[in-house]
């Protein structure tokens, strides 16, 4: 018989959420991949293994009584579009290149189509692959991203190829819904960057609006352009991003994926602090140019429209993101940081109940004691957000009634500072008489202001001609 007995527990801090790096391209047949399924992408290359594409059997140019000739293109094996059907379609890899490029085709078989060519280039005698334009599309997203960086990974998201682009924004609409119907902790993804053509669909707008609540941790980046970007403006989306390209940008650029993915690389930490995502360095994307379109950028800028500029005012050669707002005028960090927040509460205060109910050296009970405990915790996470280049001011811990607090905040007391709230047992319990039984406390609360950069300065300079 031992003398001493040891019992043990254990205490675990909680795993870092990965879901603010958590990003997908979405494609809406651009790839293999089963409708509805996603794939991660570690390095540039991955994504030729799910690139959707067709060799080519044969190429045939058809003169039109009309004038409407077109080249027939007969594939090696099905496409899978309906007869009838107009697609945008990308050929590539043949020989004459007039064959190449992106065209609108009809299917007139399951493994035909016409595009339109009004003159014969000649007997194809190198015969090269059928793409859908989506996949072009998603490969210039993908070298974009790629280009930006390549510390982050990132997702394919293949909706399926549908008939119009209302019915791919209905897929997305339903897969949001249920990634997010069990909270963050099980969300795979915080943002998704959008195909181009979305820019007009109205359906795609009534989904942005409906995750504009701060709860709802889902961001859009969006490609739009000069004739277009009024709609959006109008909408004022907290979670959206958008930018208008430059028109000089080359075939293979896809300039929203050097932001999307600058955005997912952030990796807060006390040696890692998140900088502002206005005026952030920007690689692999073409500047829209200033000469002669100065109304137009001012323009762009007053709507909280982002492009791509030049780091030349500060003496420097780089492309950088100009400024990188949100819809609503609020920085993209502002939105991040409470997204930060957030997360991290949830987390460090489920993993303080979880751990005190495992211990029997510690026990965390509902008693002031307790919540004196969660309310260290949740200071102790405000606090890494200020460390960590999140949050503005510092922490401060109250113990007040909600009224007390109200009146202290209205009065701006906590004005620029995180500020952690918890309202006495004795209080809370006297107030809401039956949540003790119920094991329930809505006592906590926090106010933080979210640290931001410098959108502009003005510098006042007094030229004198006395110098006694």
């Amino acid at each position: 018989m031992a003398i001493v007995s040891i019992n043990i527990s254990v205490t675990n801090p909680p795993k870092p959420s990965a879901l603010l790096k958590s990003g997908a391209l979405v494609s809406q047949g651009g790839t293999n991949l089963t409708a509805g399924t996603y794939q991660l992408l570690t390095t540039a290359t991955d994504i030729n293994a799910i690139l959707a594409s067709e060799l080519i059997q044969s190429i045939t140019w058809e003169a039109s009584t009309s004038g409407n000739n077109v080249s027939l293109i007969e594939l090696q094996a099905a496409h899978g579009w309906g007869i009838g059907d107009n697609v945008k379609v990308t050929i590539s890899g043949v020989t004459p290149g007039a064959y190449n490029g992106t065209f609108t085709a009809t299917v007139i078989s399951t493994t035909a189509f016409t595009i339109p060519m009004a003159t014969n280039p000649g007997s194809a005698t190198v015969l090269g692959t059928v793409s859908p334009y989506a996949a072009a599309e998603l490969t210039q997203m993908n070298t974009s991203f790629w280009a930006q960086g390549k510390t982050r990974s990132v997702y394919v998201l293949e909706l399926g190829e549908h008939a119009s682009d209302s019915a791919s924004v209905a897929t997305l609409a339903a897969f949001i819904a249920e990634d997010v119907s069990m909270g963050n902790t099980y969300q795979k993804f915080f943002s998704y960057l959008t195909p181009r053509s979305w820019d007009t669909e109205a359906t795609f707008k009534t989904l942005c609006g409906l995750y504009t609540n701060p709860n709802n941790l889902v961001k859009f980046f969006v490609t739009t352009t000069l004739l277009t970007y009024s709609a959006w403006v109008t909408k004022a989306f907290p979670n959206v991003m958008a930018l208008v390209e430059s028109p000089d940008i080359p075939a293979t650029e896809f300039s929203m994926a050097a932001p999307f993915q600058s955005s997912l690389s952030n990796d807060p930490g006390s040696s890692n602090k998140v900088p502002p995502m206005s005026y952030r360095f920007m690689y692999g994307t073409t500047s829209y140019p200033v000469d002669g379109n100065s109304e137009i950028l001012t323009a762009l800028e007053s709507a909280n429209i982002s492009y791509i500029g030049t780091a030349a005012e500060g003496g420097l050669s780089n492309m950088m993101l100009v400024k990188g707002n949100m819809l609503d005028g609020n920085p993209f960090n502002y939105w991040y940081s409470v997204a930060w927040a957030a997360i991290n509460l949830e987390l460090d205060l489920a993993n303080e109940i979880i751990n005190g109910s495992n211990t029997t050296i510690n026990p965390l009970y509902y008693d002031q004691v307790g919540i004196d405990r969660l309310q260290k915790r949740a200071l102790k996470t405000m606090r890494n957000g200020i460390t960590y280049g999140l949050i503005l001011g510092q922490v401060v811990g109250t113990k007040l009634t909600t009224d007390d607090f109200n009146t202290n905040f209205n009065n701006g007391d906590y004005a620029g500072n995180a500020v952690i709230n918890a309202v006495p047992f004795a209080d809370y319990t006297a107030a809401n008489e039956s949540d003790y039984q119920a094991g329930k406390y809505g006592g906590l609360s926090a106010v933080m202001t979210p640290k931001r950069g410098f959108d502009s300065i003005t510098f006042n300079v007094n030229v004198t001609n006395f110098v006694g």
